[in-house]
């Protein structure tokens, strides 16, 4: 294994088991948008010893609080600034892999865009430096949108509850063009709202033929 991949396990293995899911969920998610938008080709160029920089969005959480990374209440401006702090943490951590490992230029670069930049917003209103539109890079447009979803569709108990699938694709709905990319939204909602009619279709007819109904 090599330095660059013991760094990274090294600070994922700070996170809770909850915090690396969503990571990884949060990949799984990116993954399905970009095979919506027909740029699933991306992911294999960025590779690195096996490794998909999109499953790595929070991993700067591992340099924070333990206690603030899993409290259950709203945050005071001062945790919030805090947690704010993520995103810097992260990219740092991939800007010193690459630093080592010359063969993992583009799996950092890419992975450091998406850790930065995933708290932007598409009105400008995000984080860490109020990049808008298509000044925010693609791969952190695409994360926005499977980060929040991921988190809605958890149940995260305190303040936070399980949301169903249509309360989150209507909460996506209402943030595109200020929280997120619009395009990116109508894509995944739409393909998201079709995989789920055909797999009701299926069950149904699964059904009919379990039943033997006759027609």
């Amino acid at each position: 294994m090599s330095e660059g991949e013991k760094m990274l396990r090294s600070v994922m293995g700070r996170l809770s088991q909850r915090e690396v899911y969503h990571n990884m969920v949060t990949g799984q998610y990116m993954r399905i948008i970009l095979r919506l938008l027909k740029r699933d080709h991306l992911e294999e160029q960025l590779m690195w010893h096996s490794l998909s920089p999109f499953d790595y969005h929070d991993i700067g959480k591992g340099f924070l609080d333990g206690d603030l990374i899993e409290a259950e209440t709203l945050y005071t401006k001062d945790q919030a600034l805090l947690m704010m702090a993520h995103v810097d943490y992260g990219s740092r951590l991939f800007q010193q892999i690459d630093d080592i490992e010359p063969d993992a230029h583009e799996f950092c670069k890419a992975a450091g865009q998406i850790v930065l930049y995933h708290h932007e917003c598409y009105d400008g209103s995000g984080y860490p430096d109020g990049r808008s539109g298509s000044d925010i890079p693609l791969l952190a447009r695409v994360c926005a949108v499977a980060n929040v979803y991921t988190r809605l569709r958890e149940n995260a108990g305190g303040f936070m509850y399980q949301r169903t699938i249509k309360e989150s694709l209507d909460a996506l709905k209402r943030s595109a063009g200020t929280f997120f990319d619009p395009e990116i939204v109508d894509v995944f909602v739409e393909g998201t709202t079709q995989a789920l009619m055909e797999k009701q279709l299926v069950h149904q007819l699964d059904l009919i033929d379990s039943n033997h109904f006759s027609f």
